[in-house]
Order: C-alpha cells, then sequence, then structure tokens
C-alpha cells in the first residue's frame, strides 16, 4: 500500500483526497490544513498538526496542494526526507525558492515532481528547449476566477470588458497572479525560463471557459497548442485530472505501455 500525505485541503486538495482514496493500494494517510473548518470531517487520525508530522509516517509521497507560499516554507522542510509533488509552480518564480528548492533534494537524495497540469506537450517543450527563440503563453478566463489578492490594480466588478491584465514575462506574472498561472511557470519551466518566456493573462466577461493558448518558435518552425476547459474558483476541471494522473505515474508501477 503506497501512502500519501496531502498539504492543502481546499478544492482541489479535496478532490485528490476522493480520487486516491478510490485507487488500489494508495491512500491519503496524513492531510495538513491551516483552516480547521475543510477538515472537520475526516478522521482525526490523519489530520496533522503541523508540517513536521509528516516525518513521523513512512510516506511515498507528499502532495502540496495549498499555494505558492507551501513552496518556500513547507516544501523546503518536507523534501529533507520524502519526495514531494509540488502544484503550485509559481512559487519557482522566486529564484531563491528556487534554488533552495534544488539543493535541498540535491543535499538530501530527495525528488520533487511539478505535474504539467492543464497543459498538454510539455515533455516536447523541455527535450526541445534548445531549439526554441520565443515561446508566448495567453491564458484568457472570466473575471470571476482570477485572484487580485497580490495585485490592486483591478477587481472583479471593473472589469467589464476584455481585459488585458499582463503582457510580459513569466516571473513578473507570477508575483502578479501567483494562483492563476501555474500553468505559466510549468511552460517555462520546462523551455526558455522565467524570464524569457512571455505570459499574458486575459480577463473576458463572456468567457465561460479557461483556455491556454502556446505559440512557440523557432527557427522556421511553429509549435502551437490550445487548450480550453470548464473552470470552478482558479482551477480548470482538466488540471484535477491530469494531476491525478501525474500521482499515478509516479506511485503506480504499471505494467505494459506506459507514457510519462
Amino acid at each position: 500500500m503506497k501512502k500519501v500525505g496531502l498539504i492543502g485541503f481546499g478544492r482541489i486538495g479535496s478532490s485528490l483526497y476522493e480520487k486516491i482514496n478510490s485507487t488500489e493500494d494508495v491512500r491519503v494517510s496524513l492531510v495538513y490544513e491551516m483552516v480547521e473548518e475543510l477538515t472537520k470531517d475526516l478522521d482525526s487520525k490523519i489530520i496533522a498538526e503541523s508540517p513536521d508530522d509528516f516525518f513521523n509516517q513512512d510516506l511515498d509521497l507528499v502532495i502540496e496542494a495549498a499555494d505558492f507560499r507551501a513552496v518556500s516554507t513547507i516544501a523546503l522542510k518536507v523534501l529533507e526526507g520524502i519526495d514531494m509533488l509540488i502544484l503550485s509552480a509559481a512559487g519557482l518564480a522566486d529564484e531563491k525558492v528556487e534554488q533552495a528548492l534544488y539543493q535541498k533534494t540535491e543535499q538530501n537524495k530527495t525528488k520533487f515532481y511539478i505535474p504539467h497540469g492543464a497543459l498538454l506537450g510539455m515533455d516536447g517543450f523541455q527535450d526541445a528547449r534548445t531549439a526554441f527563440d520565443e515561446i508566448t503563453i495567453t491564458t484568457v478566463k472570466p473575471p470571476k476566477n482570477l485572484d487580485y489578492r497580490f495585485k490592486y490594480k483591478w477587481t472583479q466588478n471593473e472589469l467589464t470588458e476584455r481585459t488585458v491584465l499582463h503582457d510580459g514575462n513569466t516571473r513578473e506574472v507570477c508575483k502578479m497572479f501567483p494562483r492563476n498561472v501555474n500553468a505559466h511557470a510549468v511552460l517555462a519551466i520546462s523551455s526558455l525560463g522565467f524570464d524569457r518566456t512571455k505570459s499574458v493573462i486575459i480577463a473576458d466577461p463572456e468567457s465561460k471557459l479557461a483556455s491556454h493558448h502556446i505559440v512557440a518558435k523557432g527557427g522556421d518552425s511553429i509549435t502551437e497548442i490550445i487548450q480550453s476547459s470548464p473552470i470552478k474558483g482558479v482551477t480548470g476541471e482538466f488540471t484535477l485530472l491530469s494531476v491525478y494522473g501525474t500521482i499515478l505515474r509516479i506511485l503506480q508501477d504499471r505494467k505494459g505501455l506506459n507514457i510519462i
């Protein structure tokens, strides 16, 4: 039986909890959530009082499903002895945090994984990163599905028409909308990096979906990917399915053909 620890029990964390516990030979054995109300229906035996509790159990993987702040605090502690799947890839836009994660895993012989989430083809971008000269990712979401807490220039009610909220590099946008642009961070990590990858964020009141449009150019070649899916809160439905698939690929020794 593979044992999983879960950090964060909001929409993503609770969804993963249900999916993992319905999977043969995999169980969530420990959950850490700062908001106690979110875990009130769980068995008290699996609720951690602090991240330090993760070291008291023999865990195969810890999943971060909180937000970017957990990457700079909790993740560094967990990676001292346990492999980790980090969903809040935007947290790596902080260069000091990114380097600290790499150093921590090297020192302790642990691994951290970044899921491709809503995006398709990230393995191809990683393999061919030296072939690209420029990459742009454009995300369009309804105003109500964007989190403006980290950028006070806008509010949801002010955005009554299609508005470009950001047109610049990915490192900048990760600081402005850290809960909305994990897909941008994943693309940057997979390809040209946070400073050379271009990010565009558009709020569109007419849109009912979350969409990502990637255009990558190199020499005479152009690669283009478009992904759209329903969205609730700040997370698209496709992301939940994709992350669950990533978890299974990490944990399960599946026979036959495996596409990683």
